[in-house]
C-alpha cells in the first residue's frame, strides 16, 4: 500500500507542475477537439457506424483501441 501511495504522490506532484505550465489544459483541449471531430463525422457521414465512433473515441479516453474484429451488430436506431 505504501508504494502505491508514493506513486500517487509523485503523480500529484507531476500533475501540479503540468497544470502550472498549462500543458494539461492544452492536452485536454486537443483531446476534446478530436472527440468533436469524430462526433461530427459520425453525425454527417452515413457510413460512419456507431462501432467506428466507439473504436476511434476509445483511443482518446485511454481505454485502448477496440479490436476491429469485434462483431458489428448494426446501427442503433
Amino acid at each position: 500500500m505504501v508504494p502505491l501511495l508514493r506513486t500517487e504522490a509523485d503523480n500529484v506532484t507531476l500533475t501540479v507542475l503540468l497544470v502550472s505550465e498549462q500543458m494539461v489544459t492544452r492536452n485536454h483541449r486537443m483531446q476534446y477537439k478530436k472527440l468533436y471531430e469524430i462526433w461530427n463525422r459520425y453525425e454527417s457521414e452515413d457510413e460512419y457506424t456507431t462501432s467506428r465512433l466507439l473504436r476511434e473515441s476509445s483511443n482518446l479516453v485511454g481505454t485502448g483501441p477496440i479490436p476491429a474484429n469485434i462483431e458489428d451488430h448494426g446501427e442503433d436506431e
